[in-house]
């Protein structure tokens, strides 16, 4: 298994997309179905014939699974109940990520990408103890940028303080296990695709294929598209998956941020993004136009402090990870949940 962590609009997607262009890797659509179903099903240690059933139930209930997977459910079904005998829940879950293989007869990775994965690396060590991970960085004034513009959100100040936190935990990880991580950077990634692509590849211990330098829209998507199953929501997420990759965004930040929203990432970021990841960023908010008090940042702390707190309880249960996950999907899709905070 082979993870993706990064905040949201760092360039998760696009990675997964090139790594599904690979002939020996298997890169699925989103959804957190091994992380949400395992409260649920972790402690059973002999399946049975209505366990299988039971989760491929839970499966069709999961929204984005249900959206972007449009997989056949009785013949998942059937392809679950052959390793009866053997089962586990890594192996069924895996199972489930085989069949978006497209013709790849042999894969020796199954990929999965969702942002959130940053706070739940322990839980998916329990599940697959082989599991590898790759962490995207993306500059922090782009990546809010790009997550304010794309979700139609204004609180850049939670994003700031959820960028600095989601690559805090990944660093702090890495540290206990350097061996299981690979770090790229987004601009290193578009900027020289191939480059990065072969030494992630030497990473993952497989040859690499040219495929995977080129933003080739994956095999899913395109049938996706060609039977018109996509949802009105999902389009636009996946939109740019249909063109070349382009480094034009890079700094994308400079002519339209808000100086507001500028001098909040960068107070936030700025110190821990020049020191780990190099990007050239003046923390000193005494130079800026705009002054943030510091209650102000510690209101914004404190909001990102609960939100985290809230998610990684919500992962300990299955019925209130649906009950979230349906929450959401009946909000207008440009609603997120931290204006609820």
């Amino acid at each position: 298994m082979l993870f993706i962590l990064g905040n949201a609009r760092s360039g998760t997607t696009l990675l997964q997309v090139l790594l599904d262009a690979h002939p020996e890797i298997v890169g699925s659509p989103e959804s957190k179905f091994a992380v949400l179903f395992y409260p649920r099903y972790k402690h059973i240690k002999k399946w049975k014939e209505s366990d299988i059933i039971d989760f491929v139930e839970h499966l069709y209930k999961e929204p984005l699974f249900v959206q972007l997977w449009h997989l056949d459910k009785e013949k998942l079904k059937k392809e679950l109940l052959k390793v009866k005998e053997n089962a586990t829940y890594s192996l069924l879950c895996k199972m489930v990520y085989y069949q978006m293989r497209n013709g790849k007869n042999n894969p020796l990775y199954l990929s999965d990408k969702n942002p959130e994965y940053t706070l739940y690396i322990d839980t998916i060590l329990k599940m697959f103890p082989e599991a590898k991970f790759i962490h995207i960085i993306r500059e922090p004034r782009d990546t809010i940028y790009s997550q304010m513009i794309s979700f139609k959100e204004k609180n850049s100040k939670f994003k700031a303080f959820k960028w600095l936190a989601f690559n805090t935990i990944v660093e702090g990880k890495k540290k206990k296990d350097p061996e299981r991580y690979f770090t790229l950077l987004y601009e290193n990634l578009v900027n020289d695709t191939e480059a990065t692509m072969k030494d992630l590849s030497s990473f993952l211990n497989i040859p690499f294929s040219a495929s995977m330098a080129q933003n080739k829209s994956p095999e899913w998507l395109n049938a996706h598209l060609e039977k018109n199953v996509l949802t009105e929501n999902a389009k636009p997420f996946y939109a740019n998956l249909l063109k070349p990759i382009n480094p034009s965004k890079i700094g994308n930040w400079k002519n339209h941020m808000d100086v507001y929203d500028q001098t909040l990432a960068e107070i936030i970021t700025g110190d821990f993004a020049h020191k780990m990841y190099g990007y050239e960023i003046d923390s000193n908010h005494k130079n800026k136009p705009v002054k943030i008090s510091a209650y102000s940042l510690f209101k914004g702390n404190c909001l990102y402090f609960f939100w985290q707190m809230f998610k990684q309880v919500k992962v300990k249960s299955t019925r209130l990870n649906l009950l979230y996950a349906r929450f959401r999907i009946m909000l207008n899709p440009n609603v997120r949940i931290s204006k609820f905070f």
